[in-house]
């Protein structure tokens, strides 16, 4: 059976960062989107199965990092690969920078999202965390990356 969230597809590719306590996090998801204009909120749906569930829910903070294309490789290990076990960031050579709330933000990344969790909500097998940008950081214009399904990319 066809996967019905695919119907939505592309969607927009995003690295989203976390941390708590000397752990750090990056994570691919294409499960990311605007909530409300004022205030500016976020939502990212994460499995509580994921590492970066645990920073996110702990450290109250997460990072949003558009990518494009030259950014592809990224988000294919950072989600084909569990934070747990190793740091992704040198892992992958994903170079960083700190916002406001301490978290790490990806610095090749085009814009950065900084939010703060204002609401955590179990919905089936995922948590959205809904977060209030607190910080904004456009580096640079780029085209997004964009997830077709599978390991099918496109760039917009």
């Amino acid at each position: 059976m066809e996967k019905p969230y695919y119907l939505l597809y592309p969607i927009r590719v995003a690295l989203i960062t976390s941390r708590h306590g000397a752990r750090e996090n990056v994570m691919t998801a294409a499960w990311c989107f605007p909530i409300s204009m004022d205030p500016p909120l976020f939502g990212v749906s994460v499995s509580k199965k994921r590492f970066s569930y645990g920073l996110i829910s702990k450290g109250k903070a997460f990072g949003i990092n558009l990518i494009d294309a030259s950014m592809k490789s990224h988000a294919i290990q950072a989600g084909r690969t569990s934070g747990a076990e190793k740091d992704k960031f040198a892992e992958f050579g994903i170079e960083k920078e700190y916002g406001k709330l301490g978290i790490p933000l990806v610095k090749k990344s085009p814009s950065s999202i900084e939010c703060k969790v204002v609401r955590e909500v179990e919905l089936g097998d995922h948590v959205v965390f809904v977060g209030e940008a607190v910080n904004i950081i456009k580096r640079r214009e780029g085209k997004g990356l964009y997830h077709k399904g599978g390991d099918e990319f496109l760039e917009i």
